[in-house]
């Protein structure tokens, strides 16, 4: 008996134990809950200073924090500072529409609409945060003048509360960010880089190993996942004052690394017949690569600059010898130039590691992106032609509160159109503002009224404020728990005194609610976005700047050139995420960067010491030729590489011209692969 009695407390014992080993193997100072409870604090904080300057809407300091708050400080700093600007640029527009048009409600929407039209545009068009600092400058229209309307005399302290709530939100959450957080973002950033140096470093032995398939092209991810680094930088300049100036070194790594990506497609297996020096030199790539790697992860940045620049140094060597000799064919110098190049943008990757972390000057380079003027035009007259709309309802219908209409679609149509999939994230939208008017309405007339003093007040608040932000940090739910954190803080509207009103409650809830749900349908009526359409749209522009190099020179550096490139491709990649069409615009938009690349490598050989202006002339014309007859563009550049291996006399000559044959030779084989490409520079493929 006492031996079966003492199981169950044996089990008990165990049970409990192993319960209190889990509760403690809880980490409560996750980076999660760290940004939920600086965010809170800071939120916290904003209400009190608010409270304490008796603004007029005190709760919109704290919806300033929960917008803006974010785990990175980088992201604090940046959107913060940029939400500022907006704000003040805003509050000058909305007092100009006022002065101009308070007596005369319908051409004040004309000009709130052309305003917000015109701020969607330019947020469209600008990125990072500073496209968020011009949607709030569009949208801040609205929030500073409402009321306003129905009561002009308002008007100038409706704009000035508007801007003093947000400096107060801003300030204290860049207080609390910069006191309570860590910077890691520079870190991140270089573990990030080195990371892609190994991605590109393996598919490059996959594959001189054939260990992957010889013709398959980089993931859609590999192309936005090595882009996304960008955006690394950007928080980083905003964290650190010394990446603030070194922003070019690191796009100059990230465009010699897309150069090095770009590089690995012609590295599958060679011709069973190739040359032994062929052979020899993709066995010595296969023996240093992971040398190098090494020493890269163990930061030796030295050591693996030195180890590459021996590489392509002996490659080098290898293309002189056979430059040198008169082969009668450009195939095994096509090998030996794919080998170098690949090591030479790898090469200057490395050299921009060195730089970078030892501190050293880099070159002073303007980089550009791509700017989708077509996306902007859609984004602004989608914008202008809601709030023109909406506004025309409210005037029609008498809605005693038909500025909150306006209130709520002014910035939900500009900051999703941001979005790559608005309609969407306008459904997110609406799922948490129905969420949130239950609970503000259980914590405005159930909670709040049994408690006194503003401790108990953040006691009722904070726990809703930190499952918003909760929400905010898990990707499938970020929208939704924004939208909740807005409308919640909204519609509790805690002020001093509190107003408790069931009725205005009610109105207030009814009209957000609807107002999202005009919001998502604008994005399904008007203007509707068409991943597709845009996709397209960035293609033509990538063919565009690759036939342009059989007319002339890049006007800029080769990883200049190429960085724009890769911005569009990653920009297709997310505009057509999860589309099987993917594959098929970004396989074609990297056939057309490489024809590019082998035009620059080609114009390069001519302008080699020894080619004689005969040499000079002759890949100028054929270039020209191909471009003015797409039809015979094949024929005319094999010709012109036959003419430069065998008519050139002078050995002296011979280096370039077998180079020049290399180039063209390469151009040729990419366009028997494509054998339905035009040359006409408006034709888009079909998606």
């Amino acid at each position: 008996m006492t031996g079966h009695a003492a199981h169950p407390a044996i089990r008990t014992s165990a049970l409990l134990r192993s319960a209190g080993d889990r509760i403690c193997a809880i980490d409560i100072l996750t980076p999660r809950t760290r940004h939920v409870a600086r965010s809170t604090t800071a939120a916290i904080l904003a209400l009190g200073i608010a409270f304490g300057l008796q603004l007029e809407t005190p709760y919109s300091a704290a919806s300033t924090v929960l917008l803006v708050a974010n785990a990175n400080p980088g992201a604090v700093f940046a959107k913060g500072g940029w939400r500022l600007a907006g704000t003040l640029v805003g509050a000058a527009a909305a007092l100009a529409l006022m002065s101009l048009f308070i007596q005369a409600p319908a051409l004040f929407i004309l000009g709130f609409a052309l305003w917000l039209g015109l701020c969607t545009g330019a947020a469209t068009l600008l990125r990072h945060f500073r496209g968020s600092g011009a949607a709030v400058a569009g949208y801040t229209v609205g929030l500073a003048t409402y009321g306003a309307l129905e009561a002009p005399e308002r008007a100038l302290d409706a704009v000035l509360g508007r801007t003093a709530t947000v400096a107060v939100g801003v300030a204290c959450l860049g207080l609390v960010t910069a006191l309570l957080s860590r910077r890691t973002t520079r870190t991140t950033l270089d573990q990030a880089l080195i990371g892609q140096f190994g991605t590109i470093a393996g598919l490059a032995l996959e594959r001189l190993r054939h260990e992957g398939q010889p013709h398959a092209l980089p993931a859609a991810a590999q192309i936005a996942g090595l882009f996304a680094i960008d955006d690394l930088l950007e928080l980083s300049r905003a964290e650190s004052r010394d990446m603030a100036g070194r922003d070019a070194a690191v796009r100059d790594i990230v465009a010699a690394l897309f150069g090095a990506l770009l590089g690995t497609l012609d590295l599958g297996d060679p011709d069973p017949r190739a040359p032994e020096d062929l052979v020899a030199a993709r066995r010595d790539v296969v023996t240093e690569l992971p040398r190098i790697l090494s020493a890269l992860e163990a930061r030796r940045y030295d050591e693996a600059v030195d180890r590459i620049t021996a590489l392509s140094q002996a490659l080098q060597a290898r293309i002189g010898r056979a430059e040198a000799a008169d082969v009668g064919t450009p195939a095994r110098l096509i090998g030996l130039d794919r080998l170098l190049a690949f090591a030479e943008d790898y090469r200057s990757a490395l050299s921009g590691m060195a730089r970078l972390s030892g501190g050293r000057p880099v070159p002073a380079r303007s980089f550009r992106f791509h700017r989708d003027w077509g996306a902007a035009t859609e984004n602004g007259l989608r914008s202008a032609l809601a709030i023109l709309l909406a506004g025309a309802f409210g005037i029609a219908t008498s809605w005693n509160d038909w500025s909150l209409l306006l209130l709520i679609l002014a910035p939900y149509a500009v900051l999703l159109a941001m979005t790559g999939n608005p309609a969407a994230s306008a459904g997110a939208f609406v799922n948490g503002t129905i969420v949130a008017v239950p609970a503000a309405f259980v914590c405005a007339f159930g909670l709040i009224p049994n408690v006194q003093g503003f401790p108990l007040l953040i006691a009722v608040l904070a726990p809703f404020w930190m499952a918003g932000l909760y929400a905010t940090t898990l990707p499938r739910h970020m929208l939704s728990g924004l939208a909740f954190l807005v409308a919640f803080n909204t519609l509790v509207g805690a002020t001093n005194p509190m107003v408790f009103s069931v009725p205005a409650f009610l109105n207030q809830a009814f009209g957000w609610i609807a107002a999202v749900l005009v919001t998502r349908l604008t994005f399904q009526l008007l203007l509707p976005h068409d991943p597709r359409r845009q996709a397209r749209r960035i293609h033509a522009a990538l063919r565009r700047d690759a036939l342009a190099l059989l007319h002339a020179d890049p006007p800029e550096h080769r990883h200049v050139w190429a960085h724009l490139q890769h911005h569009r491709l990653a920009r297709i990649a997310l505009s057509l995420r999860g589309d099987p069409a993917a594959a098929a615009i970004l396989a074609d938009g990297i056939a057309w960067l490489r024809l590019g690349r082998a035009a620059i490598r080609a114009r390069a050989a001519a302008q080699h010491p020894a080619a004689s202006a005969l040499l000079r002339t002759l890949i100028l014309q054929a270039l020209a030729d191909a471009a003015r007859s797409p039809r015979q563009a094949r024929d005319t550049l094999a010709a012109a590489a036959d003419i430069a291996t065998r008519a050139i006399a002078n050995p002296r000559a011979w280096p370039a011209a077998h180079r020049v044959a290399a180039g063209l030779t390469d151009m040729v084989a990419l366009l028997e692969a494509h054998p339905d490409w035009s040359f006409d520079r408006h034709r888009s493929p079909p998606c």
